[in-house]
């Protein structure tokens, strides 16, 4: 094999990766709870077009990871009645 042919075969199996993951899309699954020890969450909060959930997202700063889970509702406010 030349070379050039090596090389194209790499540039194609590029396209072929870009081509699947663009159609079906990468989507990550939300989870239910703050993911472990080592995961800090962000300011970042939004509502995902496709499910209609607002999502949190937590960052792993040593791995770079990042993970969407499900925003809780806010507990009600207590307050205290003066008389």
């Amino acid at each position: 094999m030349t070379p050039f042919m090596i090389w194209l075969g790499g540039l194609a199996l590029v396209v072929l990766i870009w081509f699947l993951f663009r159609s079906r899309g990468y989507k990550r699954v939300p989870l239910d709870a703050p993911p472990g020890p080592g995961w800090v969450p962000t300011e970042e909060r939004f509502v995902d077009p496709s499910s209609g959930e607002t999502l949190d997202v937590w960052f792993h700063p040593d791995s770079g990871e990042r993970a969407y889970v499900r925003a809780r509702p806010a507990a009600p406010r207590r307050t205290t009645e003066t008389t």
